[in-house]
């Protein structure tokens, strides 16, 4: 089962994305803070990720950029109600997989999700092999708090 990131700041849209993902087997895992999406990427909990363009602190192009600097390989479907042919070629220079504007059709988001995860070249992970990396990084971060490296 491929887990989703969900990254959106519409509340209602994040439930409603997340019911319709979780209906078609997917793991969901939401949020609308793109550091607390960070974090989500850095412990691999994500198989794909859509990023919304409008963000509240770290806009979707930051975020974009930082993901891409923990895993390129990461698929990520960029979301907005802002779009503009300058932020879409922008995206797909930072390296996302595809840039859809709202309101989207769900079947074709669907469609693009998985033809996004099937090109990935990421090793995809089970729940197992999240949590293995999630207490990998859980150990990195408590030895480099011992050691005083926050960063």
């Amino acid at each position: 089962m491929s887990a989703i990131l969900i990254v959106e700041d519409d509340k209602n849209l994040q439930v409603t994305l997340s019911h319709i993902l979780q209906e078609e087997g997917f793991e969901v895992i939401s949020t609308m803070w793109g550091s607390m999406a960070l974090e989500e990427v850095k412990r691999g909990n994500a198989d794909l990720i859509l990023l919304d363009l409008m963000l509240p602190g770290m806009n979707g192009m930051q975020v974009l950029e930082r993901v891409k600097k923990i895993d390129k390989h990461l698929p990520v479907i960029m979301i907005t109600g802002y779009g503009s042919a300058e932020s879409a070629v922008r995206a797909i220079e930072l390296g996302a997989y595809d840039y859809i504007n709202k309101p989207f059709d769900y079947e074709k988001l669907i469609s693009k999700i998985s033809k996004a995860l099937k090109k990935s070249k990421r090793k995809k992970r089970g729940p197992l092999g999240r949590a293995l990396k999630k207490i990998s990084a859980d150990l990195r971060d408590t030895k480099d708090s011992m050691l005083g490296n926050n960063k």
